[in-house]
């Protein structure tokens, strides 16, 4: 059962402890990457998961599956190649997912989430620089207590056996190997 009381952590006033869920309609789970001379902007639509908040901050969790085949970048054919076996291979791996195993506290309201990043069933340790942006009553008296975070982290995709690319006629490659993972989040108190 969730607890109503929020804790203060380093004149920080955090979010009471207890289980949150994504607030999709406020939630973006997005990837960046350079293509060529400019960079390109996708994101994950489908996914779920909890963010466990505990009494001691350090000791909170996050678990999150991504429905692989839900990435849009707003271009049909850039959308298939990524879902191709050249990428994510979404027919054999539908799934991405990521288990915290540790956080860090930065700053008054900064912290490091550690935790294991699977994409096409390869596991590697991530770290996500996050932001805690404040936490209140929900919108109306029957809606649950709102939180809202911010991440982001930079990964290299051939990590997880992403190495397709091409060299262009200029020099260099059609597509970066590094890619930074972006999110927005809004989290929902679970009553």
């Amino acid at each position: 059962m969730a607890s109503e009381t929020p804790v203060t952590v380093d004149r920080a006033q955090l979010p009471p402890a207890g289980t949150w869920t994504f607030d999709k309609a406020h939630t973006r789970i997005e990837f960046v990457a350079r293509h060529m001379l400019s960079k390109v902007r996708g994101r994950f639509s489908e996914y779920d998961g909890t963010v466990t908040i505990a009494e001691r901050p350090e000791d909170s969790h996050v678990e999150v599956e991504i429905q692989a085949a839900s990435l849009s970048t707003d271009t049909q054919m850039r959308d298939d190649h990524l879902r191709s076996d050249d990428f994510l291979e979404v027919e054999t791996y539908p799934m991405l997912s990521f288990k915290s195993t540790a956080l860090r506290p930065t700053g008054d309201n900064t912290f490091d989430l550690v935790g294991d990043l699977t994409i096409k069933d390869i596991t590697r340790e991530v770290v996500l620089k996050a932001e805690f942006n404040g936490w209140g009553p929900g919108m109306t008296e029957e809606r649950p207590p709102l939180a809202a975070f911010s991440a982001h982290t930079e990964i290299d995709r051939e990590d997880w056996d992403m190495t397709w690319n091409m060299v262009v006629e200029t020099g260099g490659f059609l597509v970066s190997r590094t890619a930074q993972i972006e999110i927005e989040t809004e989290l929902n108190l679970v009553q």
